[in-house]
């Protein structure tokens, strides 16, 4: 059951002129509104109470009109594998998941959220979990980015001292991004802005079905963050089995416009694809999308095997399959990696978790 709609509006996702209206609203003089930012962005700390140097009635005034966290972590599953999903339950009740995984890499540990930008999806994918209850809504900006609240402070419980924070950031948790775009860029000038989260363009990773338009769009704002698209399969008639939502645009289209990006932003496009078991991981497969790839300027290609989703019909790849699909790529001279399968004992294909939770009782 959804809790009553709070009419608040949120501080989270404001930028620093919205922040300083916010804080001239509540009484406050205009260099509160930077310390409030660095609260909220460089501290990501989001209950009011707990910002010390704002004076009392500031916060209160503060309280009285706007709103910060509208989300509940409900459940959490770890995987013994470096890699933590949370499942959140928004204000109205629908559930998301964000995952962290967790790389150590001697000094350099890395620290990577997946986030979501839909509850639901409309894509309809096959081999993901996601779509299976459809499209419920987009997700508002201050929604996206509340996700990174909820990683800062699942850091902050494990942490034995400082805490650390994100190294990267990839697009590629429930939902099409780019079918969110307007809300998706508001959030990820928060990402990347200076006065916001401060993250680079270049460690932050948009991942696609495939919307031309929308690609080409995401190529224009300005940014250069990394493009991941999803293509999954050789044909046309491959991919529209696996991703209904190729019927209305093609392969050749998506590889146009993800060849548009790279000329725009000199960024290099990963292609992401996921090995179905007898569906798309033969050898001629592996043919097919090397000579796809070959005349495209610089590109990787991520080999995903399929995590099983109950119901889909479709079967995971044998690791003899894995392993010859790889090695047929690299000797055609396609930059190729497998990506490890992580979290398989935590509802581990994206959408799992939301669809055992989404029918369970607000709290």
């Amino acid at each position: 059951m959804a809790q009553p709609a709070d009419i608040r509006p949120s501080l989270i996702g404001m930028d620093p002129a919205g922040l300083a209206a916010a804080v001239q609203a509540a009484g406050g003089k205009p260099f509160q509104a930077r310390q409030l930012g660095q609260w909220l962005y460089g501290k990501r700390v989001a209950d009011l109470a707990a910002m010390s140097n704002l004076p009392r009635g500031l916060r209160e005034a503060l309280a009285a009109r706007f709103c910060t966290l509208t989300s509940t972590v409900i459940a959490r599953e770890d995987s013994g594998e470096a890699t933590t999903k949370l499942a959140l339950r928004l204000a109205d009740g629908l559930v998301i998941e964000a995952v962290l995984m967790r790389e150590d890499e001697g000094d350099a540990p890395r620290y990577t959220a997946c986030i979501s930008t839909q509850a639901g999806c409309a894509m309809g994918c096959r081999f993901c979990a996601s779509g299976r209850l459809g499209l419920k809504r987009h997700l508002e900006a201050g929604e996206i980015l509340e996700q990174f609240f909820h990683m800062a402070a699942l850091l902050r419980d494990e942490a034995k001292g400082e805490a650390p924070w994100l190294t990267n950031v990839v697009v590629m948790g429930m939902g099409e991004p780019l079918h969110n775009l307007a809300n998706l860029l508001k959030a990820l000038e928060v990402v990347n802005a200076e006065w916001g989260f401060h993250f680079g363009a270049r460690r932050i990773t948009v991942s696609t079905v495939g919307l031309p338009e929308r690609i080409r769009e995401l190529a224009q704002a300005g940014y250069q963050f990394n493009l991941a698209i999803s293509l999954h399969a050789t044909t046309d008639e491959q991919r529209t089995e696996l991703i209904p939502t190729n019927k209305a645009t093609g392969l050749s289209a998506i590889l146009a416009a993800a060849a548009d990006y790279f000329r725009a932003t000199r960024r290099e496009v990963t292609f992401e694809y996921t090995l179905v078991g007898g569906q798309n991981d033969t050898p001629k497969d592996a043919e097919r999308l090397a000579a796809l790839l070959l005349e495209f300027p610089r590109c990787n290609v991520n080999l995903i095997p399929m995590n099983p989703v109950e119901g889909s019909g479709l079967k995971e790849p044998t690791a003899e399959a894995v392993e010859l699909f790889t090695r047929l790529l690299r000797e055609a001279g396609v930059n190729v990696h497998v990506r490890r399968k992580r979290g398989r004992r935590v509802q581990a294909a994206c959408g799992q978790l939301r669809l055992k939770l989404e029918a369970a009782p607000a709290q």
